[in-house]
């Protein structure tokens, strides 16, 4: 039998072999040495280090024993805070938000630790008015923030006049000049679209480090203010990698490339972000094979790089390329994440691709990401757009959390099938839910009105868009007002309308207009607005078309032989037809004129037979009525 002092080296050893254990992430080990040790593991710097350990590993069901052990042996009596914040911790970084919850709830002691491990947790993972509420909570408890509550809760505060408030309670608690507070604040500013205010307060920051700079430059670069994001840029003590990144992407996103890729050769030290940047910003302009170039010269591909490319593709109208991307990236073996499945369903989506669509569905499921609202979003937009308006609604109503993106993905697929009325009730149903529509919403609902004929209901959308919505209307708007108009019939108000237009109206108003004389024979008016056109958009040859079918309908061959001769003159040739085909998932692209397809010989085999078959029937129906 070991003597006292040979146990307590034994007991020694077993806990460092243990916490040794956890640190290596062999959590099973660990847990088995603590189930034989049980009388000997009281001290709660044990349980610590396996907590740790769960919450490095994401290992959230050993967590759960970990839990259980702590319960047995009675340690929450004497060390229930310190215990109850690890706790909640490892079940929010595991994204169990409930569980975490229920560990705040049932604490009877919780200190700011405690609130502000729930406030991060409510933040990371989008649930921003929760996150806000529970800091009001903490403050009616008595509980005083301190720097790291507010630089968990502000970036959640993307209404301004939350901000405001929550700035006061920062100033009131004396936290405005610490760098971390200082440096969220002037990234929220921004965010918010107030760059001044950001700018005052990075002026003001009694301490700037280069985080702080890099908010800066980033908050111009997210206000489109390029040139001024530059002159802090060359200014900088230091520059890192984050600051040369922010100046690469600012300057793609501002449309030139050719300066972002100066920045991009020049930078020091190219970390994957700054290629991933590079990448997007390349693919953002319609620059498609230029990212791909890049794409493939890459020491190596993230995950970032594959979904850069693949959403690149389908923002660019290449669908198919798109998803053979899609495929060929889970060949590779890289972990998909959301961002990878909501790129690539828009690609179904543009080719109405819908059996590929229920197939990604399908994936999402099992990867369990269909309750991310990035997802969710672009199933219902995929469904609805691939003419599945009743699976788009059902993914719709089973979301936990629905954003402006959600409802407005839904209401534009009701525009899209012309259910008008459900359009309108789902809007309604949006507001009294407290989200606030933004423009492309109101695209939806002008869109909804016009396809279902709504024009009182589309005129009253439209004339309170400013005042009750505050939305300045755009060029999209008033394009669907004169598509209203005009399927309506009123084509002399639909002019009236665009002459009265504060910004001048582009060919996508005038084309709404033409499309209306077409569709109502007015000869006249067609004529003048497709000049207007001819001068607009003198390489397109939908106006020409659209003008001569308006002559044809009309009788007026005379006008059909000018059209024509104009269109020979002018050099403007007419883009072939095409249609798609999904056979097995796999989508097929037909261009008139087009005899590349490998399948050729056999398709225009096929069709012959089939035009003889459809002749011989003929003959003999005719043979049946003759005889």
């Amino acid at each position: 039998m070991p003597s006292g002092r040979s146990e307590i080296v034994v007991i020694s050893v077993r806990r460092k072999m243990l916490k040794m254990l956890c640190k290596q992430g062999r959590l099973k080990e660990a847990l088995q040495i603590l189930h034989n040790n049980m009388e000997h593991c009281s001290e709660s710097s044990v349980y610590v280090s396996l907590l740790q350990g769960c919450v490095n590993n994401k290992a959230m069901p050993h967590g759960k024993i970990v839990h259980a052990y702590i319960i047995q042996t009675g340690l929450f009596e004497c060390q229930e805070t310190f215990l109850s914040n690890n706790l909640l911790t490892l079940y929010a970084k595991c994204g169990s938000l409930a569980d975490a919850r229920r560990v705040l709830i049932q604490m009877t002691d919780r200190d700011v630790v405690s609130w502000t491990a729930m406030i991060t947790a409510y933040a990371r993972y989008g649930y921003g008015e929760e996150a806000l509420a529970l800091f009001n909570e903490m403050r009616r408890s008595g509980i005083e923030p301190d720097h790291f509550t507010f630089s968990s809760l502000l970036p959640v505060c993307t209404d301004f006049a939350v901000l405001k408030r929550v700035h006061e309670e920062i100033i009131r608690s004396g936290f405005h000049s610490d760098a971390f507070v200082g440096n969220a604040l002037v990234d929220m500013y921004a965010k918010c679209g107030h760059v001044k205010d950001a700018r005052d307060l990075f002026d003001k920051m009694p301490q700037r480090n280069v985080v702080s700079w890099n908010a800066m430059i980033t908050g111009y670069v997210q206000n489109g203010c390029i040139n001024e994001a530059l002159k802090l840029f060359q200014t900088m003590p230091e520059r890192d990698e984050v600051s040369w990144t922010a100046m690469v992407a600012g300057y793609a996103q501002n449309g030139n490339v050719d300066e972002a890729l100066k920045l991009f050769l020049k930078m020091p030290n190219r970390s994957m972000v700054s290629w991933n940047a590079m990448i997007a910003g390349y693919a953002q302009n319609g620059f498609i094979d230029e990212a791909l170039e890049l794409f493939q010269k890459m020491p190596r591909q993230t995950v970032e790089s594959w979904n850069a490319m693949i959403a690149g593709y389908a923002q660019n109208g290449r669908g198919q390329e798109a998803l053979n991307l899609f495929e060929q990236m889970q060949v590779t073996g890289v972990k998909l994440n959301a961002k990878t499945f909501a790129s690539a369903l828009p690609a179904c989506a543009s080719l109405a691709a819908l059996e590929k669509g229920k197939e990604i569905h399908e994936e999402i499921t099992k990867s369990g990401f269909e309750t991310d609202i990035f997802v969710s979003s672009a199933l219902v937009h995929m469904y609805a757009k691939c003419g599945s308006i009743d699976h788009a609604r059902n993914v719709f109503d089973k979301m936990l959390k629905r954003d402006v993106v959600s409802w407005t993905s839904m209401i534009e697929g009701y525009a899209i099938h012309g259910c008008g009325k459900e359009a309108l009730e789902l809007f309604e149903q949006m507001q009294r839910c407290g989200v606030k529509p933004n423009h492309i919403t109101l695209v939806g609902i002008l869109s909804a009105c016009c396809h279902a004929g709504l024009v009182e209901e589309g005129r009253q959308y439209f004339d309170c868009m400013s005042q009750h919505y505050h939305i300045t209307p755009r060029m999209e708007h008033y394009a669907c007002i004169v598509d209203l108009l005009g399927r309506a019939g009123h084509l002399d108000e639909a002019q009236d309308f665009i002459n009265k237009m504060p910004i001048k109206p582009d060919a996508t108003v005038w084309r709404c207009l033409l499309g209306a004389c077409r569709a109502h024979k007015n000869v006249e008016l067609g004529k003048r607005v497709a000049e207007y056109l001819f001068e607009l958009d003198p390489d397109n040859a939908s106006p020409y078309l659209q003008l001569a079918n308006i002559y044809a309908t009309a009788g007026r061959w005379d006008g059909l032989q000018k059209v024509r001769k104009m269109m020979d003159e002018r050099q403007v040739k007419k883009k072939p037809g095409c249609s798609w085909i999904e056979v097995n998932k796999q989508v097929y692209a037909f261009l008139v004129g087009d005899s590349s397809m490998p399948q050729e010989e056999k398709i225009q085999g096929q069709v012959g037979h089939i035009v003889y078959v459809e002749k011989v029937n003929a003959q003999h129906l005719i043979c049946s009525d003759t005889c």
